[in-house]
């Protein structure tokens, strides 16, 4: 382990790492015009936005750093932040860009809302590729990523473990090759961890910038998740609205194909196949309702 002084505060990292990151930083991946993915994983608790965050600063101690309109402007926690830090970060033949994508799908848990992120994360690294930049993506697992950015993009798997006896903290680093069998593994047999690896690294519980940093990112993250449930929330009321409505419709004899022309001059597209779903769901959902009707429930 080699002490490490990020910010005016020290904290431990592991040599190996350091002459991995060594490679990179200073403008190095400018120079021959290449990018860098890496993919963290790990429990909740494990600390994996808190190894992230430790090597991003590293590489590149300005992502702690106040941004001139916002505050760490490269440590992200939606798909579009991440998509709009891409756009407007370019590593130089000087210096060396980070950027983070935390808990990349924190809260989900519809298929539509991880299909969604993904998406946005592909997207994002096709249009990275110019800039030179090194990212890093937080996730829960890495089995919840889409095979192109967890297998054909990413460089490395850092598998962050919180050990629950001791309480301390180590990496399982898994390479190109080995995570992409680990990845074929797990989506086959489940979310495990089977492959072995000799690469394993400590790390220990120390923000760079210290207490003031370790404030500002928790406040952000903090303001970021809720953003991000009252958006689920509103998606959810809109949606059970426009439901309530085509049941309604349907219930007074229009057709499905009347209530589409009817939805679409609103700027609202629905397919045929979902309003026969939305109103078996509704018969369904009306009959447990004590035949309170849908109106009872409408809003």
């Amino acid at each position: 382990m080699v002490v490490v002084e990020v910010g005016g505060n020290s904290y431990h990292m592991d040599d190996k790492l350091i002459k991995k990151w060594d490679n990179l930083k200073d403008g190095e991946l400018a120079k021959y015009d290449e990018d860098r993915v890496y993919v963290t994983d790990g429990q909740e608790g494990s600390g994996k936005s808190l190894f992230t965050i430790q090597q991003a600063a590293y590489i590149d101690p300005s992502i702690i750093e106040h941004g001139e309109h916002e505050d760490m402007p490269r440590i992200c926690f939606t798909a579009s932040q991440f998509l709009h830090a891409i756009r407007n970060t370019k590593s130089t033949k000087d210096e060396t860009k980070v950027i983070i994508f935390d808990e990349a799908f924190r809260g989900m848990s519809s298929k539509s809302a991880l299909s969604g992120t993904n998406k946005q994360i592909v997207q994002a690294l096709m249009e990275a590729r110019q800039n030179n930049l090194v990212m890093f993506i937080v996730s829960p697992t890495f089995y919840l990523l889409e095979f192109y950015p967890a297998v054909l993009r990413s460089k490395a798997l850092f598998h962050v473990v919180k050990e629950r006896k001791s309480r301390k903290r180590y990496v399982r680093i898994f390479g190109f090759k080995n995570k992409a069998k680990l990845y074929q593994m797990g989506v086959r047999k489940g979310w495990g961890y089977p492959r072995l690896t000799k690469n394993r690294v400590r790390f220990f519980n120390k923000y760079p910038g210290g207490a003031d940093f370790e404030a500002r990112y928790r406040k952000k993250k903090f303001d970021s998740l809720k953003d991000s449930m009252e958006d689920v929330e509103k998606t959810h009321r809109w949606k059970k609205q426009r439901n309530s409505m085509v049941y309604i419709l349907h219930k007074q004899g229009k057709t499905y194909e009347e209530i589409q022309k009817l939805l679409r001059s609103t700027g609202t597209d629905i397919s045929m196949g979902q309003m026969s779903a939305i109103c078996t769901a509704m018969i369904e959902l009306e009959g447990k309702k004590d035949n309170f009707g849908v109106e009872k429930w409408f809003f």
